[in-house]
């Protein structure tokens, strides 16, 4: 059955892949070619493994000599796929009428499956040392390190590994033709390093983002009429402006901070780099983000975790990389913009409307429609976080 939240050319493709696996027949050599890509991508996965290891190794140890904000961190290891022969047909000047087909066709089946592909994770967490529950169930470490999936009903089941199984089940368009083309060389592991992000071992599938469909999510709606709702009743009295205020200030402060730890990384990644070209084409970036810790009389834990979970909090963020290495924060940069006009502006006085006001106040209480200003007013700087993610692409 097609889920009716797929737009049309998603449509178009699962129904491809019907289409196409309903006359399918599976050859000895197809098999063959399946069970050498899974033993290829269980060397990729193990090789990911230890990977994710000796990053937690190096992590500790920046730690443990003088970085003490990276406390807690966690190391995210997956596994992409992109076609390598869109990468060749993009390079081209001109493009031929079957190439331009098979850049559209691996684009589209990428596309329309790729966020329930790359659910799959690895979580290793700096503070227990050792992979999260769900990740060891993943790597299945107790000794059959091979899922089961049955390809077809007069096709005796195949071991594969954990990515592959979850590749295989999980996609919706790719047709089993289109996996008979696939090679180890469309694979490529990554890993990365966050901090203080809301990482869930579970990783909502596409069809579940609070940003789709948005306009039939119960849960969002609901938090949009709430947001508008005490809106309509706040009080713009001096003691809640003041509140705001300092709010704006903790922003402003923590936004000091994270250039300091950004700029510590990069120093690292530059040393580092330079003997292993492993950590070139690093990319850092960092945001800052809200998740109460207490409940209040307008908001309960659950709603409280509803909110941070749908705020945007990524619309402003600090980032620099290997070939731009300067901080940049383009939404300060116009010292004449404040981005306390609109609503704030209209109750401030004077004095208070030349104070910089930050861009995540604009939007995230004013934009957003998530947090209402009476839920600014009774939030706790410990609950403030800088979130980081770091990357790195090697040579």
């Amino acid at each position: 059955m097609i889920n009716t939240y797929f737009d049309k050319r998603a449509l178009k493709y699962i129904k491809r892949k019907e289409r196409l696996d309903k006359d399918f027949v599976w050859t000895n050599e197809d098999l063959q070619k399946f069970g050498n890509l899974n033993a290829d991508l269980l060397k990729m996965q193990d090789a990911l493994v230890d990977e994710i290891k000796s990053t937690y190794d190096l992590f500790s140890k920046l730690e443990k000599n003088g970085m003490s904000f990276l406390h807690g961190f966690k190391v995210i290891g997956n596994i992409f796929f992109e076609k390598e022969i869109i990468n060749d047909l993009y390079e081209l000047d001109k493009t031929t009428k079957k190439q331009k087909a098979i850049i559209d066709k691996w684009d589209n089946i990428t596309w329309n499956t790729s966020d329930e592909i790359e659910a799959w994770q690895l979580i290793f967490d700096s503070l227990t040392e050792d992979f999260m529950p769900f990740s060891k169930v993943r790597l299945n470490q107790n000794g059959n390190r091979c899922w089961n999936l049955e390809l077809s009903s007069n096709i005796d089941t195949t071991g594969f590994c954990s990515y592959f199984y979850h590749f295989l089940k999980y996609n919706k368009t790719f047709a089993n033709c289109d996996l008979l083309e696939c090679t180890i060389k469309d694979f490529t592991p990554g890993v990365k390093v966050v901090l203080n992000y809301d990482v869930s071992e579970i990783i909502r599938f596409s069809s579940c983002y609070p940003y789709l469909n948005a306009d039939n999510d119960m849960v969002y709606n609901m938090l949009d009429d709430r947001c508008r709702t005490l809106n309509k009743s706040f009080e713009w009295t001096e003691k809640n402006i003041q509140k705001i205020m300092k709010v704006n200030s903790w922003l402003w402060k923590m936004t000091d901070e994270m250039k300091t730890e950004l700029k510590k990384l990069q120093e690292v990644f530059k040393a580092i780099s330079s003997s292993d070209p492993k950590y070139k084409n690093y990319s850092l970036e960092g945001q800052i983000e809200y998740h109460g810790s207490e409940a209040n009389d307008i908001a309960t834990l659950e709603i409280q975790k509803e909110l941070s979970s749908r705020a945007a909090f990524h619309y402003w963020t600090l980032s620099c990389d290997e070939d731009r290495p300067e901080l940049r924060d383009d939404i300060h940069e116009d010292k004449n913009l404040n981005w306390n006009f609109e609503v704030f502006r209209n109750h401030f006085t004077e004095e208070q409307q030349k104070i910089p006001f930050h861009y995540f106040m604009h939007t995230v209480f004013v934009d957003d429609r998530i947090y209402s200003f009476e839920d600014l007013i009774r939030m706790s700087e410990k609950d403030f976080k800088v979130c980081l993610e770091i990357n790195w692409y090697g040579e």
